[in-house]
């Protein structure tokens, strides 16, 4: 039976994402949903910009709550990286 899922608060938002392994991610509070493709899925959250970039990426159960992405994730990229 797999273990429930606990989430990381951000120290530095209310977001909290929750991550299962490299093929999972479950975002709270996603406000709007702007790009979406096999490569790359951006949303914003409450506080943030985030970039999901990996291979076969899809979004699933999006709503006013949340979204679920799954796929392989190779990177998660806040507010445009680094600078």
């Amino acid at each position: 039976m797999p273990k429930p899922h606990k989430g990381i608060s951000l120290p530095f938002s209310e977001d909290i994402i929750e991550l299962c392994g490299n093929t999972d991610a479950y975002f709270d509070h996603c406000r709007r949903l702007l790009e979406c493709s096999e490569m790359l899925i951006q949303l914003q959250t409450n506080a943030h910009t985030v970039s999901i970039w990996g291979k076969a990426l899809t979004a699933n159960d999006y709503s006013a709550h949340g979204l679920h992405i799954s796929g392989e994730i190779a990177v998660i990229e806040f507010d445009g990286g680094l600078q």
